[in-house]
């Protein structure tokens, strides 16, 4: 990481949301190209929250997630062996859930197409989903049970103390107002409710050495870019006792190390998670299956070492992405 410079410092000049800290972020990574735009990721030099420079707008936000841009007009994001691979870490994401929580009313945000929450209704939970893209309704999850609603917290009013579960599953880091979307999960939650949030972790091994080229930055579409931390206390912040924090994901921290190290390489940044969502565009065919076949010779080496070093950054606090299992405070 570099200081950044005069012009962007100047962008930067206001209180930081979770420290109080003036003209905090003046610190991160410049230049990271998406789509033939410049973004930067800027840090507050106290609490280190970081934030991509220039931030979305939330109509910008949501055109985004309605759209072709993010997934598939079928409401997929990747091809179908990778697809039914995921459905096995939603059921890991299911019984985490059930360890801190018996059977009730649970709230995911972000929902995508709802298989996580159809899990959860399977086993009996009433399950609520909130997505931003329309599409969903069409992927006939209601007919299983899910309550689907189309909007932001922002858009539904949910009553208090309604839930027993709310989840973030790599969705809060998308958020333009973290700190107003927790306090409202506490109005809505009931007492001892369980609050789960699923984030990048801008503090792991892996995201300090790949830097501009760590595949969880993800700008535009991250806005706040957290770690342990600060998660934590944005957590507490809000009314919430943080009982545990997750440093490992098989689901998320192999391959963010695996495409990190392609992206270290020297090839087209996230080229091989394009081609699983078959979403490569603007690379001559030619180009596209000599990187893919370098990537796939690598692949014995490079996926073992990424599960291995996934393992230890895990054991020493510092993985890829974060889970935060959090209980609301007594009022």
């Amino acid at each position: 990481m570099r200081s950044v410079s005069s012009t962007e410092t100047k962008k930067a000049k206001e209180l930081c949301f979770l420290c109080g800290e003036a003209d905090s972020y003046q610190t991160g990574i410049t230049g990271i190209k998406v789509d033939g735009r410049s973004y930067d990721i800027l840090f507050c030099k106290k609490c280190k929250i970081g934030r991509t420079d220039p931030f979305l707008d939330e109509k910008k936000i949501k055109g985004i997630y309605s759209s072709a841009v993010y997934r598939d007009d079928d409401s997929t994001r990747f091809f179908s062996p990778v697809e039914k691979i995921l459905t096995l870490f939603r059921t890991g994401r299911r019984k985490r859930v059930e360890r801190y929580s018996s059977a009730g009313r649970i709230l995911d945000i972000g929902c995508g197409r709802a298989d996580f929450l159809a899990l959860m209704a399977a086993r009996g939970w009433l399950a609520t989903g909130l997505e931003l893209d329309k599409r969903v309704l069409n992927q006939g999850k209601g007919s299983k049970g899910i309550d689907l609603r189309i909007g932001g917290l922002e858009d539904v009013k949910f009553p208090e103390a309604h839930f027993n579960v709310i989840t973030f599953w790599h969705v809060f880091e998308h958020l333009r107002n973290p700190l107003w979307a927790l306090k409202e999960c506490s109005r809505i939650l009931k007492q001892g409710g369980l609050l789960v949030v699923a984030v990048p972790n801008a503090r792991s091994f892996q995201a300090r050495i790949a830097g501009g080229r760590w595949f969880h930055l993800d700008p535009p579409y991250h806005l706040y870019h957290y770690s342990d931390d600060n998660l934590r206390r944005l957590l507490e912040n809000a009314g919430f006792d943080v009982v545990s924090v997750n440093h490992l994901s098989f689901e998320f921290n192999p391959y963010g190390c695996l495409q990190s190290f392609f992206n270290l390489c020297g090839f087209r940044p996230n080229l091989f998670y394009d081609f699983m969502r078959s979403r490569v565009s603007g690379v001559k065919r030619l180009n596209l299956y000599a990187s893919l076949g370098i990537m796939f010779l690598l692949m014995p080496v490079a996926l073992p070492a990424s599960l291995i070093f996934s393992l230890i950054e895990a054991a020493m606090r510092s993985g890829g992405t974060i889970e935060a299992y959090a209980i609301k405070k007594p009022e």
